[in-house]
């Protein structure tokens, strides 16, 4: 089951209220709400700042766990996307991250002409057609390869990209492909979580009241729910959205100290 926007902005203002003294507005809490996410998305995918020198993968990445890819599994998506006649494919407007890349490689029979030694009538170097093997159809996997990389095998005449072995190269105006005739590719990513609102209308008192039928709810699974939780209450006091009494210190380690032990 997916995160109720309402639950998670009445569980946020309640930590926030503990002491009657703190209060989120709606507008602040949908701007958080969406960055709160997104923060989570990254941890959960793989935070460049927890790379380091010789460790090529951080604390946390995606397929690193079954934990951390049931977190991401929904945003997962295929998608089969023409190539053009440049080799350049498009990004998909919700593409966030790459995951894999396929194309369907058919296989020809081989054609050959041989003598025809049979036809004693037949004039001389007369040659008959004839076909060997079947058509075949190949999942062949497109190998993603940076700048460098690329630049060298396109100039060499023992491992250049070709149709049994292709490569892909991220570009800002699209994916670029070798060699380009690859018409279509079977493209899996990760894309960009909606983005969550609480939506109200106002009572006669000048209260937010929730509107359930034009709010959106988050796309993420229930067991994240304190996880994004956290995030918020943290997001709101680092960029002073929150209008506390309550003492900022304390309300920064009780959120700090809930993410770190994992709750």
């Amino acid at each position: 089951m997916a995160i109720n926007v309402n639950e998670l902005y009445k569980f946020v203002q309640f930590v926030a209220n503990k002491e009657q003294s703190g209060f989120i507005k709606p507008s602040e809490f949908n701007l958080a709400v969406d960055r709160a996410q997104m923060q989570f998305f990254m941890e959960r995918y793989g935070n460049p700042a927890e790379y380091q020198p010789g460790r090529p993968i951080p604390r946390v990445a995606y397929n690193q766990t079954q934990k951390v890819s049931d977190d991401l599994r929904i945003f997962i998506r295929r998608q089969t996307i023409p190539v053009d006649i440049n080799g350049i494919m498009l990004y998909p407007e919700d593409y966030l991250h790459f995951s894999s890349a396929t194309y369907n490689f058919i296989e020809q029979p081989v054609t050959t002409e041989i003598p025809d030694d049979n036809c004693d009538d037949c004039p001389q170097g007369m040659t008959t057609t004839v076909t060997v093997g079947e058509i075949k159809n190949h999942t062949i996997s497109i190998r993603p390869v940076d700048d460098s990389e690329l630049t060298s095998i396109l100039g060499s005449s023992i491992v250049a990209p070709d149709e049994k072995h292709p490569v892909l190269a991220f570009y800002q105006e699209g994916v670029q492909y070798h060699p380009k005739n690859l018409g279509a590719v079977d493209f899996v990513y990760l894309r960009r979580p909606r983005k969550p609102e609480w939506v109200f209308t106002t009572n006669p008192q000048g209260r937010p009241v929730y509107d359930p039928a034009n709010s959106i709810d988050l796309e993420w699974p229930e067991q994240v729910f304190n996880e994004i939780a956290v995030r918020i209450l943290s997001l709101t006091l680092k960029f002073k959205l929150l209008t506390v009494n309550l003492r900022e210190g304390e309300l920064t380690q009780y959120s700090e100290g809930k993410r770190q032990t994992g709750i």
